[in-house]
């Protein structure tokens, strides 16, 4: 027998769990209200970085020559087996020196987003001062 899974008798049920989980998360997480909390990454320069920060060694191996085209696929199959101690290290540091920079680009993104919407209230602000 499996564990029962708690029961909900409406979809307010539902809502109500979680916004209280919402609540609590953005109150553990220092914000007390929706709007002040960062979303993720908005610009797609960096969602661009992020799809390209995995660098692979291993394309496709192929040869278009007629005839020989197997064997100089071959030739370099065994020549890619040969490197691969050499080569899966400097993959493996370029993987992770780009997911780095992604997260910096992500977190810097959120930062600026934050300062942004911190100098917009204070513009709105101001200008309510001012009438």
């Amino acid at each position: 027998m499996g564990r029962s899974q708690p029961r909900f008798d409406t979809n307010d049920d539902v809502q109500r769990t979680l916004e209280s989980l919402r609540s609590a998360v953005r109150r553990e997480a220092g914000y007390q209200l929706e709007d002040d909390v960062p979303t993720g990454p908005q610009l797609s320069s960096v969602r661009d970085a992020a799809d390209l920060a995995s660098v692979s060694a291993h394309l496709p191996l192929q040869s278009t020559l007629p005839l020989v085209g197997p064997l100089v696929v071959f030739i370099q199959r065994v020549i890619r087996i040969g490197l691969r101690w050499y080569i899966n290290p400097i993959v493996e540091q370029q993987n992770a020196f780009n997911d780095s920079v992604v997260r910096a680009l992500t977190e810097i993104e959120i930062r600026q987003a934050e300062l942004n919407r911190r100098l917009d209230r204070l513009d709105s602000g101001n200008r309510a001062d001012e009438e």
